[in-house]
């Protein structure tokens, strides 16, 4: 698992990463830290492009799942970060709780608070399952 850069946390970074798991539209996911990256492994929604006639009669938008393998490196995450740090700074937008990116930072926040190694976090559904390493080395 990481060693702790100076200054990095993992609400930090799961937020970063939830960040772009919400832009790709990922549901569920494995997250995994696997050769210096974070890999996610998942499914995305994708929407179906309908017809012009389907639009025009009000037929609702359509999505179809794909698979998706995403890596972030460390510097992929700050990058992330940097952005999202921009896009927060928009005083008019109100913060939702409910999105994946703030979840992923709360969970993040208990991890660091316990001084936890994360090894995996997974989603199905509306569920998050964490298998982390505890300070005895205990999985």
């Amino acid at each position: 698992m990481i060693d702790y850069v100076e200054g990095w946390s993992y609400s930090l970074i799961l937020r970063a990463i939830g960040q772009s798991l919400e832009e790709h539209r990922v549901q569920d996911f494995l997250l995994k830290w696997h050769n210096d990256d974070f890999v996610v492994r998942g499914h995305s929604a994708v929407p179906v492009e309908l017809s012009w006639i389907y639009k025009l009669i009000g037929q609702p938008v359509v999505h179809t799942k794909r698979s998706v393998e995403l890596h972030y490196s460390l510097m992929s995450v700050l990058q992330l970060q940097n952005r999202g740090e921009t896009l927060r700074k928009n005083p008019n937008e109100i913060p939702d709780y409910h999105r994946l990116s703030q979840t992923l930072r709360t969970v993040g926040r208990v991890i660091d608070k316990r001084a936890l190694r994360l090894q995996s976090l997974e989603r199905k559904g509306e569920n998050l399952y964490l298998e982390f390493q505890e300070r005895t080395g205990q999985i």
